[in-house]
């Protein structure tokens, strides 16, 4: 194959172009507590010790705080000193520098007069602009534009990406169920990215909740849209990971049903993760990566610190905590690869594979690509051009079982391995993979 650009951002200060993005959505803020009793398990997240768990979790981004500089200028300047001790870099959110949202007259030198207070610190690597904007395409109201319009968010998008070359947090909502709402969801992508012309895509998409589990191709569906549209604008695509559940249950509900599981396990959680990173995925963000305090409410009148978060409200780990570890071991061993490379496609094998992703338009029909002739086993295998070479990222479609995915090829090829941060070499004319559920595993041939 011709070498090809690939489309990767990254950070100089958590590594360069070679090193994936991984972040943390909510990252350590100052929580507003409101009585004793919250007072005494609730800890201060600006601190040492929660940089060190975030670090220790192999997160190196936080693209979202709770925090505003406009009102707790020093807790952001606590973050980026941290950020910096701790090689973690920061998105800073601030409400004078967003005072620009909706003026058409806003300059760059409106901005830099916001900017310039944070932005000499190491760790910074870019704003915080908007989560979630609503379009009259995605809510399907009476067309009556809302505070979070994404037209609202045009000019100053322009002045920060363009006129300052700054990268801008700014994610958009999931796709929802229903033919109207998914073509209306195509217009609401068309006009986020025409709008904000954003330097990364971002989506948020948490498939294990009550009775969404069982989408799983609108889950890919979802994915390959965005995946369509960072081709079309060359910009990479950065997925959300679901870290726990049950958030709207404890904020919004006045606490958690206890009869719905924690999801997810290990096994889906990894599925999440190696399923994006097939896709061509070349960053993520868990969500969430503190747990805020209203997500732990429960029914009753106690806390509940292990139903969400990489790290739960009372600073503790979480079961997902230790996922994460796990699975951001095995990306730092194959990022470099990932973020030089350039996904044309996805191979699909096995029945329940070929049904969830019968509504994208990335799989390879012929069911080869290069030196690959076949697959057999429930599989996705990702198909890569990395620098002329092929690149490989094989994953078990099933996360009930443990299953073995064997793939052929066209004679004897040289294959590099990648399989839980650990390499080996070979020669051979097939190869056949056993994989634990959910796993992912990088092959590189010549």
């Amino acid at each position: 194959m011709k070498k090809e650009k690939t489309k990767a951002v990254s950070f100089e200060f958590i590594g360069g172009k070679d090193v994936m993005p991984i972040g943390g959505f909510f990252g350590p803020y100052s929580p507003k507590i409101e009585n004793d009793k919250e007072r005494a398990v609730i800890p201060e997240y600006v601190s040492k010790e929660c940089f060190q768990l975030i670090a220790e979790a192999g997160i190196n981004l936080i693209t979202a705080s709770a925090d505003d500089y406009a009102n707790v200028p020093e807790q952001v300047l606590r973050s980026l000193e941290l950020g910096t001790a701790y090689g973690i870099g920061v998105f800073v959110q601030d409400g004078n520098l967003l005072k620009g949202i909706g003026d058409d007259s806003y300059t760059a030198e409106d901005a830099l007069s916001a900017i310039r207070k944070y932005s000499d610190h190491a760790s910074f690597c870019g704003v915080y602009l908007v989560d979630e904007p609503d379009t009259p395409y995605y809510v399907e109201e009476t067309g009556v534009k809302g505070p979070k319009d994404v037209s609202r968010y045009e000019t100053i998008a322009k002045v920060l990406q363009e006129d300052l070359g700054l990268y801008c947090y700014a994610n958009m909502f999931p796709t929802v169920y229903g033919e109207t709402k998914v073509r209306n969801y195509k217009k609401y992508v068309e006009e986020f990215c025409r709008t904000i012309q954003p330097k990364i895509l971002i989506w948020d998409y948490y498939p294990f909740d009550k009775g969404r589990e069982a989408n799983w191709p609108m889950y890919f569906w979802n994915m390959d849209l965005i995946r369509q549209y960072s081709e079309r604008y060359q910009v990479p695509f950065w997925a959300s990971i679901q870290a726990g559940s049950q958030w709207a249950e404890g904020s919004m509900a006045g606490g958690f049903d206890s009869e719905i599981p924690y999801y997810p396990n290990e096994a889906q959680f990894n599925w999440n993760v190696n399923t994006c990173l097939a896709f061509g995925v070349q960053g993520f963000q868990y969500f969430p990566l503190i747990e805020p305090y209203y997500f732990a409410y429960g029914k009753s009148t106690e806390w509940d610190f292990e139903r969400n978060g990489i790290i739960g409200a009372a600073g503790n780990k979480t079961q997902w905590f230790h996922y994460a570890k796990n699975i951001n071991r095995h990306i730092a061993v194959i990022d470099e690869v990932l973020m030089n490379a350039v996904n044309k496609g996805i191979i699909v094998s096995g029945e329940e594979a070929k049904k969830n992703m019968a509504l994208t338009t990335c799989v390879i029909e012929s069911g080869a690509f290069e030196e690959v002739v076949s697959v057999t086993g429930d599989a996705l295998v990702g198909c890569f051009n990395y620098e002329g070479r092929t690149a490989l990222y094989v994953v078990n479609h099933s996360m009930e079982a443990a299953q073995n995915i064997s793939l052929e090829f066209g004679g004897a090829v040289d294959i590099r391995i990648v399989q839980n941060a650990t390499e080996i070499l070979e020669r051979a004319e097939s190869v056949t993979l056993s994989m634990a559920a959910g796993e992912g595993v990088l092959l590189m041939i010549g």
